[in-house]
């Protein structure tokens, strides 16, 4: 008997799991199956190494995010980050292929960005001298 209830347990917390997940997330939408044409603009203009290809694939949901956040420097970062870390708890993760190229597209947002701003007396300064 107690066999049998330990390993019924883990299947009702998988399933409880999941029915929280189902209740975070917003229904399912015909364009959350396929890239948007946004999306597909936004992949172009990314230079052939750092276009998310595996991503697109298998989670076009999460790239047509991306793709509609990219112009905003900030908000970009953040979409990233929240992509790469865990804050909530319990979800599964990327494959690790998807992570690298998420990884890419953090470290491309990043430097693209840094190069978008010039850098004014004090900084460039505090650089040389090692204080930033």
């Amino acid at each position: 008997m107690l066999e049998a209830l330990k390993r019924l347990q883990p299947a009702a917390e998988v399933e409880a799991v999941q029915t929280l997940w189902a209740r975070g997330r917003r229904p399912q939408r015909e364009c959350d199956r396929a890239l948007t044409g946004t999306a597909r603009q936004w992949l172009r203009r990314l230079p052939p190494r750092r276009r998310p290809l595996r991503l697109c694939m298998a989670h076009p949901r999460v790239a047509n995010r991306i793709a509609w956040c990219w112009n905003d420097p900030d908000l970009s970062r953040q979409v990233l980050e929240d992509l790469l870390h865990d804050r909530r708890g319990g979800r599964r993760g990327f494959a690790p292929g998807i992570v690298r190229e998420l990884q890419r597209l953090r470290e491309f947002n990043d430097l693209q960005r840094m190069e978008l701003h010039e850098e004014t007396l004090l900084q460039a300064l505090g650089r040389v001298i090692g204080l930033v």
